[in-house]
């Protein structure tokens, strides 16, 4: 039986992106409240992108991340000179930056490259009959519009998939992780997916009942 524990829900007070900078990463200084909010500007709209509290040993830290179950193949975060380090898994490097312009450059190629998983997680994935895959929650982000339901999982680079219906899209979010990692399609039926609606679509799936 499942321990009660495993599903216990976690809130924190005041615990917007301002808040939870200043906490973390406690600075007087308005440059360096200002550059989290221009790294905010810069990556919360791309695809693949999370936002994290990391806990490393004594110390927490607030970061940007990019990567797949949990980690990040890369990440950024705001130092106390205002400044954005930026560190790159696959290199086992830092770099530092002065300007945002200069994250921009520093993302150009790697970006890209971190859409896929590296070896290592495909390796955790497929271990035990890909047990990794099939264990890990994927929160699956679902809008409505033109008729179409669309679904992004977050935390991937994927594409949305769209489906008449709820479950069409949620079920085709499911296959395109497959594939992401080469498992058989058959398994998507077998993942933990959790669809979170937006307004439009549960608007709709009140109205429609699909």
């Amino acid at each position: 039986m499942e321990s009660p524990q495993v599903n216990v829900r976690v809130g924190f007070a005041n615990a917007d992106y301002g808040n939870i900078c200043a906490e973390l990463r406690p600075s007087d200084d308005r440059e360096v409240v200002a550059a989290w909010w221009t790294l905010a500007g810069l990556l919360a709209g791309r695809s693949g992108w999370h936002f994290d509290v990391a806990n490393w040993g004594p110390h927490r830290t607030a970061r940007w991340g990019l990567g797949f179950f949990g980690a990040a193949l890369l990440s950024i975060e705001v130092d106390e000179a205002a400044g954005f380090a930026c560190f790159d898994y696959e290199e086992d490097s830092t770099s530092n930056h002065s300007s945002i312009s200069e994250v921009e450059q520093w993302l150009a190629g790697r970006e890209e490259r971190a859409k896929q998983p590296n070896a290592a997680q495909v390796e955790l994935a497929q271990h035990n009959g890909w047990w990794g895959l099939k264990a890990h929650r994927y929160t699956v982000v679902v809008s409505w519009s033109d008729g179409y339901y669309s679904a992004t999982v977050l935390g991937t680079m994927l594409d949305a998939s769209f489906g008449e219906t709820l479950q069409q899209a949620v079920n085709r979010a499911g296959e395109m992780l497959c594939g992401m990692y080469g498992a058989p399609t058959e398994l998507a039926s077998e993942l933990y997916l959790v669809a979170e609606l937006e307004r439009s679509a549960t608007d709709h799936l009140r109205e429609s009942g699909k």
